[in-house]
C-alpha cells in the first residue's frame, strides 16, 4: 500500500501528493513569531489526522465544525488485492464526507467486486483494512484492530514510545507491537483475560464497598442453606398440586356442601328436640305405671266411707263406680303418653333418615372438593410456585456470582501463570529471530544517531503475563532521547512488520516527534528514515517546521531538497494553511 494524493472538496484545500521513500512536508514559520504564537494553524497535525479518519478512523473533534461539515475528503492509494505481499495492486480513491461520518465512498478496487465507485459503511471499511492490509487473523482480538495498528503507524501523540494513546494499557500496546514484530496474537491476547478478571474484581469490589450492591451476600454457605430451603418449600408446593385437577364449578360444589351444611344443622336440632321430648315422655310413662302399680284400693274405700259419713248429701255415687273412673283416668293417661312417643319416634326416624340422606350428598360433594381445586384458587398456587421459582433462580444466580466472586482471585492467578508460560514460550521459540532481527536493528539505528550511547530494545514478560516492551537508551531519560526510541522504536516495528506482510509499507510522523530533539540527531534520524525507505521500499512521511529543517541541514550534515513535496504550508497568510483557512 501506498499513498499517492490527498485532497478535498473544497478548492480552498492545499492537495498534497506524495512520493516513494522519504516524504517531507514543511511549513513555513513567521519570522516574527514569538514562543507564544500557535503554529497550529498551518495542518501539520491535521495532515496525520485526516489519514486516520479515511483509513476508518474517528472524526476528530478539530473537525467537528460548521465551516467542514460539508467537506468531503479524498485519498489515492494503492491497495493489495489479496492478503499478504503476494497480490497485485491497485490504483484506489477513498472518499469520506464529514457528514455522514458512517460512508466511505471506495472506486477502482476489484475486491469489492467491481472498479466502480462502492458505498460502504465504515465497519465494513475497516474489516477489508483488516484483512488485507494488515493481515489481522481471522478470530476477533479486542485492542488488535486497523484503527489501533493506523494509530502505531501514522503517528501524533509522543508522550511514550510504545503508547499511541494516553489510555492505552501495557497489554494492548504489547499485543499491538509484538503482532508487527511477528509474535503468536494467540500468546499476546492470554494477558488480555487477566486485564479483563481484575477489572471485573475491582469494579465488583468497588460497587459492593460503596453499597451499590448492598443485598448481594458474598457468604457462599448462607446462599446455598436460602436455596435449598426455597428448593423444598417448591416441591412442598408442587406436590399438594399433583392430585388435584381443576374444577370450573367448584364454587358451585362449595356453595351446595355450604346448603346442606345448614340445612343437616337444622336437622341435628329437631332431632335433638324431639330425643328430648322421648325423654320426657318415657320419665312420665314409667310415672304412670308406678302409679298405677301403687293403686290401694282399700285406702280408697276407708276415704269413700270417710266422706259419705261427712257429707252424705253430697255422695252421689257408689264406691264401685269412683274406682273404675280413677282406673279409667290412668289407662287413659298412659294411652295418650304411648301414642305421643309413637309419634315422636317416627317423627324422629323421618328426621334421621333425612340426615343421613343429606350427609350422603354432602360427603360426596366434600370428595369432589377434596380432591380438586377451583381456578382462582389453581392460578394462586401456580402463581404461588411461579414467585418461588423466580426467588429460587434469583439464588442461583447470586450464588453463581458470589462463586465467582469469591474464586476470581483463583481464576486470575491461573489466568496470569497460563499467560506468562504461554509468552514465554513464545518469546524463547522466536528468540533467534528477534535477536538477529529487530532486537540487533535497534540497537545498530542507535549507534547511529547516539555514538556516545547504546541502545536496546527490551522484550521480557510482566507479572500480568503480557509482552513488555521497553525501548532504551542509555544516560539521561530527557524528552530528546524519549523521541528518538520513538522514532528507533518505530522505523524497527515497520521494518519487521512491513517484511512479514503485517502492516503496510507507510509511516508517518507528525513534526512534535523532533522538537525536543538536537539538530544534529534529527538529521541522523531523518537520514535513517530515507536510507530504510529506499532500501525497504516503504513511505515515511514527516511534517517540520522549516526553522527546524533549516537548523537540521545547517548543524546536522542533511540535504531535504531530494525528499520534499510540492506542496508547502505557511501560516504567514490566513489561507496558507492546510485547509486554505483558519478555523476554530
Amino acid at each position: 500500500m501506498f499513498l499517492r494524493q490527498l485532497s478535498a472538496s473544497d478548492p480552498r484545500f492545499k492537495t498534497i501528493t506524495f512520493h516513494e521513500g522519504l516524504n517531507l512536508l514543511v511549513a513555513d514559520r513567521q519570522t516574527a513569531a514569538t514562543s507564544g504564537d500557535s503554529r497550529n494553524g498551518t495542518g501539520k497535525t491535521s495532515l496525520t489526522l485526516l489519514l486516520r479518519y479515511l483509513l476508518g478512523g474517528n472524526l476528530p473533534k478539530q473537525f467537528k465544525v460548521e465551516q467542514l461539515k460539508d467537506w468531503t475528503f479524498s485519498l489515492d492509494a494503492t491497495l493489495p488485492t489479496s492478503p499478504g505481499k503476494a497480490g497485485r495492486f491497485e490504483n484506489v480513491r477513498i472518499k469520506r464526507p464529514v457528514s455522514p461520518q458512517t460512508q466511505v465512498f471506495v472506486s477502482g478496487w476489484s475486491v469489492l467486486g467491481s472498479e466502480r465507485e462502492m458505498q460502504l459503511h465504515v465497519d465494513e471499511w475497516r474489516e477489508y483494512l483488516g484483512t488485507y492490509v494488515f493481515e489481522l487473523p481471522e478470530e476477533n482480538v479486542p485492542s488488535l484492530t486497523p484503527g489501533s495498528l493506523w494509530s502505531r503507524l501514522i503517528r501524533d501523540y509522543f508522550d511514550s514510545p510504545t503508547k499511541t494513546w494516553p489510555s492505552d494499557s501495557d497489554w494492548a500496546t504489547g499485543l499491538r507491537i509484538g503482532h508487527l514484530l511477528g509474535l503468536d496474537v494467540g500468546a499476546l491476547s492470554r494477558g488480555g483475560k487477566v486485564i479483563s478478571l481484575e477489572r471485573q474484581r475491582k469494579a465488583l469490589k468497588q460497587a459492593i464497598t460503596e453499597g451499590a450492591l448492598s443485598h448481594f451476600n458474598l457468604d457462599e454457605a448462607e446462599l446455598r442453606s436460602e436455596l435449598a430451603t426455597v428448593r423444598r418449600r417448591r416441591a412442598e408446593r408442587a406436590r399438594d398440586l399433583e392430585g388435584f385437577r381443576v374444577d370450573t364449578q367448584y364454587e358451585d360444589h362449595q356453595h351446595a356442601a355450604d346448603e346442606l351444611s345448614a340445612s343437616i344443622t337444622v336437622l341435628n336440632d329437631e332431632a335433638l328436640a324431639l330425643t328430648r321430648r322421648r325423654r320426657e315422655l318415657d320419665a312420665a310413662t314409667a310415672a304412670e305405671d308406678d302409679s298405677s302399680a301403687n293403686f290401694d284400693a282399700s285406702r280408697l274405700r276407708q276415704l269413700f266411707e270417710e266422706m259419705n259419713l261427712v257429707f252424705p248429701d253430697r255422695v252421689a255415687r257408689t264406691y264401685e263406680e269412683v274406682s273404675e273412673f280413677h282406673r279409667s283416668v290412668i289407662r287413659n293417661r298412659q294411652t295418650y303418653l304411648a301414642t305421643e312417643r309413637t309419634a315422636v319416634e317416627e317423627h324422629l326416624g323421618t328426621v334421621e333418615r333425612e340426615r343421613s340422606k343429606l350427609d350422603a350428598q354432602r360427603a360426596t360433594i366434600m370428595q369432589v372438593l377434596r380432591s380438586s381445586v377451583a381456578f382462582s384458587t389453581f392460578a394462586a398456587a401456580q402463581q404461588t410456585i411461579s414467585a418461588i421459582d423466580a426467588h429460587a433462580a434469583d439464588l442461583e444466580r447470586r450464588l453463581e456470582s458470589a462463586g465467582e466472586v469469591n474464586g476470581m482471585d483463583t481464576r486470575i492467578s491461573s489466568a496470569t501463570a497460563e499467560a506468562t508460560g504461554s509468552m514465554r514460550a513464545e518469546l524463547r521459540e522466536r528468540e533467534t529471530f528477534l535477536m538477529e532481527g529487530p532486537l540487533s536493528m535497534f540497537g545498530a539505528l542507535g549507534s547511529e544517531v547516539y555514538d556516545d550511547r547504546t541502545a536496546d530494545l527490551l522484550l521480557s514478560v510482566n507479572k500480568k503475563g503480557a509482552l513488555a516492551i521497553e525501548p532504551r537508551i542509555s544516560g539521561d531519560a530527557s524528552d530528546g532521547i524519549r523521541s528518538v526510541e520513538t522514532f528507533l522504536l518505530d522505523t524497527v516495528v515497520l521494518v519487521n512488520g512491513e517484511d512479514l506482510g503485517r502492516c503496510p509499507p507507510i509511516l508517518v510522523h507528525d513534526s512534535h516527534l523532533f522538537d525536543s530533539v538536537d539538530a544534529r540527531q534529527i538529521a541522523s534520524c531523518l537520514n535513517i528514515g530515507a536510507r530504510l525507505a529506499d532500501e525497504h521500499g516503504h513511505q515515511y512521511v514527516v511534517t517540520v517546521n522549516s526553522d527546524l529543517l533549516s537548523s537540521v541541514e545547517s548543524e546536522g550534515a542533511f540535504d531535504p531538497s531530494p525528499y520534499l513535496l510540492s506542496t508547502r504550508l505557511t501560516d504567514e497568510r490566513e489561507d496558507g494553511g492546510l485547509f486554505g483557512f483558519r478555523f476554530d
